[in-house]
């Protein structure tokens, strides 16, 4: 009988999804959840599973009771107060310990990688999108194609909601579950960058998350600092799509990253000082426009070397 299987790797995974997400204080699709449990016995079995997990990883980190959590905010903008909640966060646990995300199901995952000035788009099975910009690596699992793994790069997702099986990015040990969104993530050695321009996406960096709506961007300089929040601008959400990029006080480190993976080129950053920049860069024309029109905005200049450039102070002397 139904109630006597165990539980499918696909039902096991989505039990503890839907711990996660009834852990999250926006969360309101008590109805879906309801129904997911009452379709069979072996979804109740399974989720039950979870919270024997959620008892079991607690335990093994200890885990108590601890203050809210709140990321710094940026002068000026105060979004929505977030709670700390018990159960999310030992669902969380339950991530890093029983290692949620891409789990092997019988096909080997698939890593996807762009060059510098390289994208690609991918269809997945369920309609969802994921753009890749330059210099990008994924890697999807034929089994689990709604769990991909971002190792590095920038990636627009463009989601297709299903309550019952929500999308889950992972970068590092950062979850990022979503809610039927598009969304961008950039993610280099530890630093982190959301910006959110449909839905909802709760960032989980381990026993805690924050929410990020429609509107919203979060930076982390890396894995271990303290994300700051932001508004951003909805309209230039994934601008690098249509030929711009958007910053709002980006350290220009941030800046080169983003001109070697638009323009297929190395740039580097010699020398300290820059102020962060708040601005567009156009993307048209060549490399050697892109960078003509950049320098003057950014305050700096840029020098051929190799097969890339060094960008150094403009009232600096050259490298």
């Amino acid at each position: 009988m139904e109630s006597n299987a165990l539980p499918t790797p696909e039902i096991a995974e989505a039990a503890r999804l839907w711990a996660i997400r009834a852990g999250d204080p926006g969360f309101s699709d008590w109805d879906g959840f309801t129904q997911w449990l009452e379709e069979s016995p072996t979804h109740l079995a399974a989720y039950e599973a979870a919270l024997a997990q959620a008892d079991e990883a607690a335990e093994l980190l200890g885990a108590e009771p601890r203050p809210a959590w709140q990321p710094q905010q940026e002068t000026g903008y105060r979004p929505p107060r977030r709670r700390w909640l018990a159960g999310a966060a030992i669902a969380a646990a339950v991530a890093g310990v029983t290692g949620w995300g891409l789990i092997d199901r019988g096909h080997a995952p698939e890593q996807i990688a762009t060059a510098p000035g390289e994208r690609r788009t991918i269809e997945l099975a369920d309609g969802s999108r994921i753009l890749l910009n330059g210099n990008t690596r994924v890697t999807i699992d034929r089994d689990t194609p709604r769990h991909v793994e971002l190792a590095q790069g920038e990636a627009l997702f463009e989601v297709k909601h299903d309550e019952a099986n929500p999308f889950l990015v992972v970068t590092g040990k950062t979850r990022l579950l979503d809610a039927g969104t598009v969304f961008n993530v950039i993610a280099e050695e530890g630093a982190l960058d959301v910006e959110v321009a449909e839905g909802a996406v709760i960032y989980q960096p381990g026993a805690n998350q924050v929410r990020l709506d429609a509107g919203d961007g979060l930076s982390r300089a890396r894995a271990d600092a303290v994300p700051v929040l932001r508004k951003a601008n909805t309209q230039n959400v994934g601008g690098w799509r249509t030929g711009a990029l958007y910053y709002d006080k980006a350290p220009l480190d941030r800046v080169a990253q983003d001109l070697t993976r638009n323009l297929g080129r190395s740039v580097t950053v010699e020398g300290s000082g820059f102020a962060p920049y708040t601005g567009a860069l156009m993307l048209n024309g060549s490399a050697e426009d892109v960078l003509a029109r950049a320098a003057p905005l950014l305050g700096v200049r840029f020098t051929a070397q190799g097969k890339g450039w060094v960008m150094s102070p403009a009232n600096g002397s050259p490298p």
